[in-house]
């Protein structure tokens, strides 16, 4: 494999640093940050999973519940405003 040397800023290389496992070198930790900020990969999107894990059901109901509330609202308004035009 061919290698080449390139020159970043100490700050940089430091963050670089942290994000490297014992078993990683730098390229592994490059070419990781490449993959996860591909378009449409699906690691972007892992590291979502399970975020909301921990919330309670009432805050799930809460936000239904605002979501039908302004759906019923954007109906009325729409049908509203065709009547008005008619």
């Amino acid at each position: 494999m061919t290698s080449r040397n390139i020159a970043i800023r100490e700050d940089l290389y430091n963050r670089l640093g942290k994000l490297k496992q014992t078993n990683q070198s730098f390229s592994d930790v490059i070419e990781g940050l490449l993959n996860e900020g591909s378009k449409g990969s699906f690691s972007r999107l892992m590291k979502y999973f399970g975020v909301w894990g921990d919330m309670p059901e009432e805050f799930f109901a809460r936000i239904e519940n605002i979501r039908a509330e302004t759906n019923t609202n954007m109906k009325d308004r729409i049908l509203k405003h065709l009547v008005e035009e008619q």
